[in-house]
C-alpha cells in the first residue's frame, strides 16, 4: 500500500514536471528564435540560448524515459526495454555534461572548479555530477541486464 502510494506520487510528480517542461520548451522556441535573430552578432548569447534549449530537450527526454520505466514497473521492472532506457538516460546525461563544458568554454568558466589544469582543461561541479549520475545509470542498466539473465536462467530451471 505504502509502496503504491509512493510510486503513484512519483509518477504524478514526473508527469507534472514533464508537462511544465514541455510547455516551457514550446514557449522557448517561439521566444528563442527572435532572440537568436536579434543577437546573431553576439556568439556568447547564441551559445547560451542553444545550450539551455539542448539542456531542456535532454531533460524532457529523460523525464519521458523515467515515466516509461515507472509505467513498466506494474508488470516487471526487469525488462530489456528498461536496460535500454537507463543506458539512453546515461548518454543524455553525458550530453548535458559536454554541453556544459562547451558553454563554459565559450562564456568563461564560472563557479567552483574541481579540476583546473590549464585554460580549457577543467571540470566543474555540474560536469562531475552529470558524469557520476550517468555512470550510476550505466551501473543500474548493467544490474537490470544481469537480473534479467538470472531471471531467464531461473525460468529454465526445473
Amino acid at each position: 500500500m505504502k509502496n503504491n502510494l509512493a510510486k503513484r506520487s512519483l509518477t504524478t510528480l514526473i508527469t507534472i514536471i514533464t508537462f511544465v517542461l514541455g510547455v516551457a520548451l514550446i514557449i522557448s522556441v517561439f521566444a528563442g528564435i527572435p532572440y537568436i535573430l536579434e543577437n546573431l552578432s553576439n556568439f556568447n548569447n547564441i551559445t547560451s540560448a542553444l545550450s539551455f534549449f539542448i539542456l531542456g530537450i535532454t531533460f524532457f527526454i529523460i523525464l519521458i524515459l523515467l515515466l516509461e520505466i515507472a509505467s513498466s514497473s506494474k508488470n516487471s521492472i526487469f525488462i530489456s526495454e528498461n536496460v535500454k532506457r537507463f543506458k539512453f538516460i546515461g548518454y543524455m546525461l553525458f550530453v548535458n555534461g559536454i554541453n556544459e563544458y562547451i558553454t563554459m568554454l565559450v562564456n568563461g568558466v564560472s563557479g567552483i572548479r574541481i579540476f583546473d589544469l590549464a585554460p580549457g582543461i577543467f571540470i566543474t561541479i555540474g560536469m562531475a555530477v552529470y558524469f557520476i549520475v550517468a555512470l550510476i545509470c550505466f551501473v543500474i542498466s548493467d544490474s537490470f541486464d544481469e537480473a534479467i539473465r538470472i531471471k531467464e536462467d531461473n525460468n529454465l530451471t526445473i
